[in-house]
């Protein structure tokens, strides 16, 4: 009764395990091999330059990256500035579950490409291809070469350094072709979508506490976060973090004294001055911040309790510390009196009043998804280029990943190969008999492997418990 479920997996090329299945095939080997060969002297200077630029500047720079995430991160003495950050990524975990099917697509386009380049480089050099396949592991898909072992090691080291870095190559390329495509996105897009007048809400996590009556509404458009004007994604993005600084708002004394409702005693509570009544749920404590040169100013210490949204209701002046907290004549710099925890956040939206949110940027940036693309013409109001933004970002992001980790000397990845046949190169230049390849070989392969297996245990670890 099983065998012809087994006679179809083996006609298939499917294996079928506990939460992982391969696929394997030759169907690609004669269109790989007349593609190579009608390329050879394309593809002969392409995988010569990868083979330069991986060993020269890519493999120097992954393993300063490694270093100094481990001095960073282990040594709290040592302070590096400026270092690529390296973190896992995890659908459900710390990146939105509904990116789910981007996130599979970017790894798979990811690492069949970096295995294109094995083959074709392996084709060019007339190694004898076996089959390709994909490994899928719950959800990670792995593409894989599986190649004549005899055939390629029987060519010369550099032939052979070709093959080992053409992955890691087309990595690189890939990351860097996304990069672009990503940056020239609002200008490839610009005859269908409009850009540049704000960014627009297209939805919510469940969880988002600015989804609520009072909050923000589905299609709201955000021209600015506490007076820093929005235009573009990019612009959502640095004004949440120009929101952790702490700022008053410039009003003036008519204003203050026609609202003020300070009570005649105030309370300090968790270092945070209270002066409002208890049940007054939409006024603030006010702190005046101002300096003392100024002639009408008010000394800093004195309060006032505020209604915000009175006071945010036209277009608002926002005094901080670095201008010295000044305001126009007439007008005085009023602080609200919050703990370190939290921000009083205003965002202006296009048509509507304000929304004021008191809480962390973070659940901003984290629980509300924007859009910057607007459609000129309804029709292309089913598709909108962010979709293909995030894919490109997802697709950068996995392809440097699977580069880094590839050219690492990892037991089992590119850089076991790259490795071996650099210190072939050398023992070859200083004339060395086999038993300096494997005593040098083994021993960086061990560092290797020793180094970077905790570090990658550390960060899922990290990003399943640590991430906020």
């Amino acid at each position: 009764m099983h065998y012809p479920y087994y006679a179809f997996l083996e006609g298939t090329g499917l294996k079928i395990g506990i939460l992982n299945f391969t696929w394997t095939t030759t169907a690609f080997n004669r269109f790989l091999y007349r593609w190579s060969k009608n390329l050879t002297r394309v593809l002969q200077k392409w995988y010569t330059c990868g083979y330069i630029i991986t060993i020269w500047i890519f493999l120097p720079f992954a393993l300063w990256t490694l270093l100094t995430f481990i001095f960073d991160h282990f040594y709290e003495t040592i302070q590096i500035s400026n270092v690529p950050e390296v973190k896992a990524m995890l659908p459900g975990v710390n990146i939105p579950a509904s990116d789910f099917w981007v996130y599979f697509l970017a790894i798979g386009f990811s690492t069949v490409f970096h295995e294109l380049g094995h083959a074709l480089a392996a084709a060019q050099e007339d190694v004898q291809l076996i089959s390709v396949g994909v490994y899928v592991f719950t959800i990670i898909p792995i593409a894989f070469v599986q190649m004549n072992s005899d055939h390629l090691n029987s060519l010369a080291i550099t032939k052979r350094l070709r093959i080992y870095c053409a992955g890691i190559w087309h990595n690189i390329v890939t990351a860097f072709v996304a990069l672009l495509l990503f940056f020239s996105a609002p200008i490839l897009f610009n005859i269908a979508y409009e850009t540049g007048i704000g960014v627009r809400i297209t939805g919510f996590t469940d969880d988002s506490p600015l989804k609520d009556i009072r909050g923000l509404d589905q299609g709201d458009i955000v021209t600015a976060i506490t007076n820093c004007e929005i235009k573009t994604a990019g612009d959502w993005t640095y004004c949440l973090h120009m929101a952790h600084d702490r700022f008053g708002i410039c009003t003036s004394a008519e204003f203050v004294a026609q609202n003020d409702e300070i009570m005649m005693e105030t309370i300090k509570e968790n270092d945070v001055v209270e002066c409002c009544r208890k049940d007054d749920l939409y006024s603030f404590c006010f702190e005046y911040m101002e300096p003392k040169v100024v002639a009408d100013s008010v000394l800093p210490g004195q309060y006032s309790c505020l209604k915000p949204r009175d006071m945010v209701k036209e277009k608002f002046i926002k005094c901080t510390e670095p201008g010295g907290y000044s305001c126009p004549r007439g007008m005085h710099c009023l602080k609200p009196s919050l703990n370190n925890h939290t921000h009083l956040i205003v965002i202006e939206r296009k048509d509507k009043h304000a929304v004021l949110y008191l809480g962390l940027p973070y659940d901003l940036h984290k629980t509300v998804f924007i859009d910057q693309y607007f459609p000129r013409l309804a029709v292309f109001s089913f598709f909108s280029p962010a979709q293909f933004e995030k894919l490109l970002r997802y697709i950068f992001i996995f392809s440097m990943g699977i580069g880094f980790i590839n050219v690492i000397p990892c037991y089992g990845m590119d850089g076991h190969h790259i490795t071996r046949s650099l210190i072939q190169i050398l023992a070859k230049f200083l004339n060395k008999n086999g038993d300096f390849v494997t005593f040098f070989t083994v021993f960086t392969i061990v560092v290797g492997t020793g180094v970077t297996g905790p570090i990658l245990i550390y960060l899922f670890y990290q990003a399943i418990y640590s991430d906020p």
